[in-house]
């Protein structure tokens, strides 16, 4: 597994710091994404909460202890709600039966979504996964430049890279 760079990392808690709305990121690196937020957490002392069906909301740094009465996304979404300090809620749409749950929730639990001064919204899914309601209303945090090019040194030259 290989990790993301620093300055992805540092772009993701910009960009998370900065959010005026929930937002979604659409990658094959959940597991990348995940160990990123965890070095964020540990690093910057940010509160960062990692969802999934089976424990409800879990503190990323310790993985110990779940939140209470956090087991479905609905439930999630209102403990947030309630928040009165910085904290940060992901939820990895990595398994079918999560992501199937986030599907279902999400359009219902629109007024659980807002963003402010103490509450920020990650959504994760697999860029393969078509999901209209994040794609239309969430913020999507892009890993990478799509206009940069990658060049790789070939024979003492630098050529345009195949992948």
């Amino acid at each position: 597994m290989s990790k993301l760079s620093l300055s992805i990392i540092n772009r993701i808690e910009k960009q998370i710091r900065d959010a005026s709305g929930f937002q979604y990121i659409s990658s094959d690196k959940s597991e990348q994404i995940i160990e990123a937020l965890r070095q964020i957490s540990v690093r910057s002392g940010m509160a960062i909460y990692i969802w999934s069906s089976d424990l409800g909301l879990v503190n990323i740094k310790s993985r110990q202890t779940p939140l209470p009465a956090t087991r479905s996304v609905l439930e999630a979404l209102k403990y947030a709600s309630k928040n009165h300090y910085f904290a940060v809620y992901v939820f990895p749409g990595n398994s079918s039966k999560d992501l199937l749950e986030i599907k279902s929730t999400l359009p219902k639990a629109i007024t659980y979504l807002k963003t402010n001064q103490n509450t920020r919204f990650l959504f994760l899914t697999d860029k393969n996964i078509q999901f209209n309601f994040l794609a239309t209303r969430a913020d999507e945090i892009i890993l990478h430049d799509q206009n940069t090019k990658r060049y790789k040194l070939r024979d003492g030259q630098w050529v345009l890279s195949d992948g």
